[in-house]
């Protein structure tokens, strides 16, 4: 996918027979999806489709779309199961100590003492925090996303520097 389109969400199943569908939202306020009055589907051939967001109604932890040209239960079946993007530029900035997950994967990750760790494989949320899996030369380290583990978050060096923490990596992990 371009980098230029960023995965916001996934359609989930048909809602009713009139074309609406359930989605997920990745972010964490639905009111937000609000803000988007178009998407970037793509089919189960693989072909990326444009919709006008019609509606958007909030249904937590879930949300309602209607989408135009979209207007039978059957005009659905070939986005359930596909994820929603949007372009990047429709973004809102993020404040200086926030970030889009999609920006961190692919990040490099080192010690603050310069050791490497290997790269931000993928980012999942546990309820109290995020959990940064970086894929690392011996195997997989989940790093808790918080002040007392992450360090700083370079986005210009493409680089998370974190803290050792017990019980989170080993010597052998670190390059």
């Amino acid at each position: 996918m371009e980098k230029r389109l960023v995965p916001i969400g996934r359609v989930l199943k048909p809602h009713g027979i009139k074309g609406r569908v359930k989605a997920e939202y990745f972010g964490e306020d639905l009111d937000r999806f609000l803000l988007y009055r178009e998407v970037i589907i793509r089919d189960t051939t693989g072909r990326a489709q444009t919709f006008e967001v019609v509606e958007a109604v909030p249904q937590p932890p879930r949300i309602l779309l209607t989408l135009k040209g979209i207007q039978t239960i059957e005009d659905t079946a070939p986005l359930i199961n596909q994820d929603i993007f949007v372009r990047r530029e429709t973004l809102p900035e993020p404040a200086e100590d926030e970030f889009y997950w999609v920006d961190l994967v692919g990040m490099g990750v080192e010690t603050v003492e310069g050791k490497r760790l290997g790269r931000v494989k993928m980012i999942f949320p546990t309820g109290a925090h995020d959990v940064f899996v970086v894929e690392g030369c011996r195997r997989e380290i989940h790093l808790p996303a918080t002040a007392e583990v992450i360090e700083r978050i370079d986005r210009e060096e493409s680089l998370v520097t974190v803290r050792w923490m017990e019980g989170l990596w080993e010597a052998e992990d670190e390059v």
